[in-house]
This record gives structure tokens, sequence and C-alpha cells, in this order.
């Protein structure tokens, strides 16, 4: 669906809206992005997402959206969002390489473009949460089944989280950090295209020097090793200092004990 689509009556263009029109011509030629769907509003891009996946859509299908109402984050929590001035988008992936490399990519493409786009230099909380200034910017979704990867992204551009005393001490967006708004359209063009560059490298078979450069790079961004870092598994929680991560990115905790423990999942706090 596209602006075109709309229902009659409705104006061909709304307040905030994305530039589909833009969009796709920015977006001609390359591989992810393309088909490129987007509804003014809609529960899950997600979930949509997943849904034409298993209707044989191509790799690359891109779902986005102006106003996502039933966002998913990690472990089925909600995401809010500004309607209108975040991106919220969702990729039909059908990668040939460990999901853990697809974690990296993502994160690293949001983080460099980012940087590419409004001169801020993003972090990456482990595992795929981009920081602004220790503040949440992007959260990162990766749902996989049957050799196919639907990758979210909600990512925090315009507006301000100042009408939300408690979600202003955790998230940022970038006109917050930059001073000034930023193109959504030319945000997720570099997005897409980091992406694209990454998730290439990847798909050779067998390249393993493709794999460790993905992986140092995103190590280079995270923002927490060193630090001393409080790991929330329900029921429990464990503490000590993130000291690296493991060629397959889980995080290594050297606890209060002196023992060292290697991290696949939780939240991790600094």
């Amino acid at each position: 669906m596209d602006e075109h689509d709309l229902p009659a009556g409705m104006p061909t263009r709304l307040p905030h809206q994305l530039d589909v029109d833009l969009l796709q011509a920015s977006l001609a030629g390359m591989r992810l992005g393309n088909p490129l769907i987007y509804f003014p509003t809609i529960p899950s891009t997600n979930s949509h997402a997943a849904g034409l996946a298993r209707e044989g859509a191509i790799e690359g299908t891109l779902v986005t959206t102006d106003d996502q109402t039933a966002g998913r984050g990690r472990v089925g929590r909600p995401w809010k969002a500004l309607p209108g001035q975040m991106l919220a988008l969702s990729l039909v992936l059908r990668p040939t390489f460990p999901p853990h490399y697809l974690v990296m990519a993502a994160a690293l493409a949001v983080a460099e473009a980012i940087e590419q786009v409004t001169n801020l230099r993003p972090g990456i909380k482990w595992p795929n949460d981009v920081l602004v200034g220790e503040r949440k910017v992007c959260g990162i979704l990766i749902e996989v089944s049957d050799g196919v990867a639907i990758l979210g992204i909600g990512l925090n551009v315009n507006g301000s989280f100042a009408h939300d005393p408690d979600l202003a001490a955790r998230a940022i967006t970038l006109e917050q950090a930059a001073g000034h708004q930023v193109s959504r359209e030319s945000l997720l063009r570099e997005l897409l295209r980091r992406l694209e560059s990454l998730y290439g490298l990847l798909q050779a078979a067998g390249n393993e020097e493709a794999q460790n450069t993905v992986r140092n790079r995103w190590r280079a961004r995270l923002s927490m090793l060193g630090q001393r870092v409080t790991v929330r598994q329900d029921p429990g929680a464990l503490a000590g200092v993130a000291e690296d991560v493991t060629a397959e990115g889980a995080l290594l905790v050297r606890l209060d004990d002196g023992t060292r423990r290697t991290i696949s999942w939780g939240d991790v706090e600094s």
C-alpha cells in the first residue's frame, strides 16, 4: 500500500507523512527496501511482514508506517513511539548465516547511519539497542522462523519525550540530541544502504573474514565494555564487570566472586 491507496476523500499527504515517492525513487536499484509497502497506520510492521513472508514475499520486502499502534520490543514489551516522527519498519530477510550476525549488522547499520546523517556518535547497548548519550534512540527486534528473519527497527527521529518524564529519562530522539529536525527519508535510505552492504558481506558463503569484520565493528560500538553492569535474568540478577564478547556475540561478565560468566540473554544495565 502507498499513498495512492488511501481511502477516497483522504488527503494524499498527511501531516508529517513519509514521502513515499521520494523513498521509492531513492531506493531504486537496491535489494533491501524493494518492494516498499507503506501504511499511514498499522498495529505492527513485524506482524504484517511475517504474514507477507508466509505468503512468499521476496527478500528485501520493506513494511513501514507513520504510526505503529501495537509495536513490540524485546521480551514482548510494548514499543512507545511518536506518530509521524519516528521510523518504524520491518524487512523480510532470508539469511544464510547465523542469526547473531544479523543482530550485530542491524545495530551497526543503524548506528553508522545516524552518525552519517547527524554527526552524532551513537553507541550500542548489548546486544542491539542503539544509544545516544546513554539514552535509547533505537530498538531492534528480530524474529526468526523456518529460515526467514523479520528484522524490525523502531527509531526515534523527531519530536520529544518531554511529555513523559519517566520515558524521557531513558529515551531520546535524534532531534533532541542533534538540536534540529532530521530527514526521516534520508536516514532510512542511509540505514538500508549500510544494512544492504553488511548483509551482502555476510551472505557470502563461508566468509569468515566478513563475519569478523562485522563483529569487530559492532564490538567497537558497545558502550558498556569495561563498565560495571547488572544482568537481569528472571527471576534473579547478576552483577559484575562487562569484559568482552565472544565470537558469537555473547557478553562476558566477570562476577563479583571472580568467576567469568557467558551471558547470551537478559537485560543489561550499566
